[in-house]
């Protein structure tokens, strides 16, 4: 018996090792799986300098909720002004170390997912030509 759970174990290492440059190292979760939450904006570093206070006075209450029907729904009040609010598709790379989304009637963008855990999601983009990298908790 303990032989055969063994072997399970190795067996799942092996297919659900981590791609991701920040871990986990080992996950029974699939990547999908760990995705699908209501994440909020935890810290932001642009060119490695951190921004988070600037990020969030500038996307006040920033809630992205990615659900398992590949649909997604981001919010967040605009300088804490203007109410803003977006809806569309999502889905991982096939390789699973990007996600990506499509607002409605918009283009698809990408994030690289750099972490990548139940409560914790790390993803870097490029923006105005600087890479953000922001970290996501639930």
């Amino acid at each position: 018996m303990k032989i055969n759970l063994i072997l399970t174990l190795l067996i799942a290492a092996t297919f659900t090792g981590c791609i991701y440059e920040d871990g986990p190292k080992f996950s029974l979760r699939s990547k999908n799986a760990r995705i699908i939450n209501t994440w909020y904006i935890d810290k932001v570093y642009e060119e490695g300098v951190d921004k988070t206070d600037d990020y969030k006075s500038v996307y006040v209450n920033y809630k992205l909720d990615i659900k398992s029907d590949d649909n997604y729904d981001l919010s967040y009040k605009a300088g804490n002004l203007i109410n803003y609010s977006e809806s569309g598709t999502w889905k991982l790379s096939d390789d699973k170390t990007k996600l990506l989304y499509t607002p409605k009637n918009g283009k698809e963008n990408s994030w690289t997912i750099l972490r990548l855990k139940n409560s914790e999601f790390w993803a870097e983009m490029s923006l105005n030509n600087k890479t953000v990298k922001i970290y996501f908790k639930d």
